[in-house]
């Protein structure tokens, strides 16, 4: 078997699936409330089918599939350190550009410090296993990896309790929502709770499903195959996407609405 027919190209898909969706949402919220165009209703915050269901899906897609890949990495503490710098780079420049052009986009915490978060906790968590256990998976690993699943979904159940009351702003930062005196302006933000459960719970399901660090489907179709690759190489190139799609997405509508083509 080749070593493109090896690859997990399903986890590819579906986080490039994910990351094509968040452009959408991106590019449907710029022409509504940058560009003040009135369409795309439903990214309003009135609209709570969105926020409630569609929004969240596909970030559970693309949390759980990260949590997957720490299967396939052979340095996670690596990965996470990668991450943590690029996370802390983006962070300073979008809080730059809000202090000097007040564009109310400063991100403080969002996907990218979640995941590196979240992989630098699996990484602790896989070298105090392997040096316990000689391995990567064993049963008493995978019952810590489930109660820790566990405790972040019952932390979800809790946080209604504590909703606007809290007088901090960095509150927010575990996904709860400080009290409106403490609320800041940001451009995105993605809380801790639930979603280092749900990278977790990706974790968990890398153990058992790509145990081999291979595809689940090595019969695939050459015709799902082919057409499957755009999204693919978004998925395998997530970072760079993510960094790049809301400069390049402005600078076109930008562009087009200079020259007269936006209404």
């Amino acid at each position: 078997m080749s070593q493109e027919k090896k690859r997990a190209f399903e986890l590819d898909l579906l986080r490039g699936f994910a990351i094509f969706m968040m452009i959408l949402h991106h590019f449907a919220y710029d022409l509504r409330f940058l560009f003040r165009y009135d369409v795309f209703a439903f990214i309003g915050a009135e609209c709570n089918w969105f926020w409630a269901f569609v929004h969240p899906f596909f970030i559970f897609i693309f949390v759980g599939v990260s949590g997957i890949c720490c299967q396939f990495s052979r340095n996670n503490f690596r990965r996470a350190g990668k991450l943590a710098l690029v996370a802390i780079a983006f962070s300073v420049v979008t809080v730059a550009a809000d202090h000097f052009f007040d564009l109310g986009c400063a991100i403080y915490f969002n996907v990218l410090h979640l995941l590196a978060l979240a992989t630098f906790l699996f990484a602790i968590f896989d070298h105090f296993e392997r040096k316990k256990t000689g391995g990567r998976k064993s049963r008493g690993g995978d019952m810590v990896l489930l109660l820790i699943v566990a405790f972040f979904m019952w932390l979800l159940h809790a946080i209604p309790f504590y909703e606007g009351t809290i007088h901090n702003k960095w509150i927010f930062i575990l996904g709860i929502t400080p009290h409106p005196d403490s609320v800041m302006t940001m451009g995105d933000e993605l809380g801790i709770i639930p979603w280092v459960g749900v990278f977790f719970l990706g974790v968990l399901i890398g153990r058992h499903v790509y145990q081999e660090k291979e595809t689940f489907f090595p019969d695939a179709p050459k015709a799902v195959l082919t057409v499957s690759r755009p999204l693919e190489w978004i998925g395998r190139n997530s970072l760079l996407v993510y960094l790049l799609h809301q400069p390049i997405v402005l600078g076109i509508l930008y562009a087009l609405d200079a020259i007269g083509v936006l209404p």
